[in-house]
């Protein structure tokens, strides 16, 4: 178990630092549907607000992939936010158990004033577009470490939005 954690994690760090390393390369940053009606910039939590909690938020875009801050996140266990983060990839990538996936889905939750997070859902998913079938192909529930919640990633883009 320590030692599938231990491949797991940091194969979501370095998707999520791609994913993220890639936007600011290519400078490919797209809006949601939130922010056309208002003034936040995909990417950037200004002007999102705990209203559009009944919407999914883009968070970076590519073309290769779109990470999302799926809607419905809230309070937990004080002082903890939870939220779901998913990534739709446009190309198969492999699960660790070696399945294809085009989905993924990571939940966790976020200590606003102490700027800490920590994961405690890991999905992989594969959506047949022919088929219209959403299958899990891996998942593994367990708590990681505590984390800092780093300027410029994901979790930073996350916290702006779910901690106002």
């Amino acid at each position: 178990m320590a030692l599938l954690l231990s491949t797991v994690i940091p194969r979501i760090k370095y998707y999520l630092c791609a994913l993220l390393t890639v936007c600011f390369v290519v400078g490919a940053q797209a809006k949601s549907e939130q922010q056309e009606s208002g003034p936040a910039k995909s990417g950037s939590a200004k002007g999102a607000q705990k209203s559009n909690n009944d919407k999914d938020v883009v968070l970076r875009k590519n073309g290769q992939s779109t990470v999302y801050l799926l809607s419905g996140w809230g309070k937990a266990e004080e002082p903890y936010v939870w939220y779901t983060v998913s990534a739709h990839f446009n190309a198969e990538q492999l699960a660790p158990n070696g399945k294809p996936f085009n989905l993924f889905s990571l939940s966790g939750a976020q200590d606003c004033k102490e700027n800490h997070f920590f994961f405690y859902r890991i999905s992989y998913m594969y959506f047949d577009t022919k088929s219209k079938a959403l299958s899990e192909v891996f998942f593994k529930k367990s708590k990681s470490d505590i984390l800092p919640i780093n300027p410029e990633t994901i979790e930073s883009s996350v916290k702006s939005i779910i901690c106002n």
